[in-house]
């Protein structure tokens, strides 16, 4: 399976350490891209330049509701530095979450992103199926965002933990799925390296593929150290694939 991605939450201890070294044997390891996710105040051109030397695509970056009301050129910059072409919203905290009120500054944010040549995404994590409110948060994000603005970087865990089907989601949101995230999970719910759990891989990126999802990235919130054989082993099995 080619290209595939790799999202740096994945490596941030390592990324934390030696950002450059990480980047390298990233590409080493048999990735593409990388997503990246790391604070705004890093300064990201000798990544950049490096990445471009040894041919390692960043096309999308993580980056907070705050940096995205509070700091938006910023976010730009960093972006455009990267040679990002997507810029997507990780979570909102469900807590303090107003969601209604969060789509409005979502189509604002993803408006102004496309005036400056970017897309814009968000990424869920279960909560955002809870219904405890009377209402599940990501139909709000689904019916209530502009379909033209707003896309989605779906997680095949997260989806699983909150109770929906991977593939299902997939082909129900169609063209404003852009981006996938790809992790693995154990018959007792637990994250693991793509391909060591349950998930359908063949059957999630073949439907993926069909509906336009553009970049898919590996990712694993809690690889066991020394994490590294964790990012190779689901670089393996999707090497595999079709």
């Amino acid at each position: 399976m080619k290209p595939v991605g790799l999202q740096l939450y994945t490596l941030r201890r390592p990324f934390g350490e030696d950002p450059v070294g990480t980047l390298e044997r990233i590409k080493q390891t048999g990735y593409d891209e990388v997503e990246f996710a790391a604070p705004l105040d890093m300064d990201f051109a000798p990544l950049a330049a490096r990445m471009r030397e040894i041919d390692l695509d960043c096309p999308s970056v993580h980056v907070g509701l705050a940096e995205i009301t509070e700091r938006p050129a910023r976010v730009f910059e960093v972006a455009r530095t990267l040679g990002c072409r997507f810029i997507v919203l990780p979570y909102v905290d469900p807590k303090e979450a107003d969601w209604r009120a969060v789509v409005g500054q979502l189509d604002a944010f993803a408006g102004r992103a496309r005036d400056e040549g970017f897309r814009f995404a968000y990424h869920h994590h279960h909560f955002e199926f809870d219904n405890s409110r009377g209402f599940r948060p990501f139909d709000v994000l689904v019916g209530e965002s502009d379909p033209a603005l707003v896309f989605f970087e779906l997680d095949v865990f997260w989806l699983k933990t909150g109770g929906e089907e991977p593939k299902a989601m997939i082909e129900k949101l169609g063209s404003r799925v852009k981006l996938l995230h790809l992790k693995d999970m154990t018959a007792e719910g637990n994250m693991t390296d793509v391909g060591a759990g349950v998930l359908d891989f063949p059957g999630m990126v073949a439907a993926g593929r069909a509906v336009g999802v553009e970049h898919f990235f590996v990712e694993h919130d809690v690889p066991p150290k020394p994490y590294w054989p964790s990012v190779e082993a689901s670089a393996r099995y999707l090497g595999a694939l079709a």
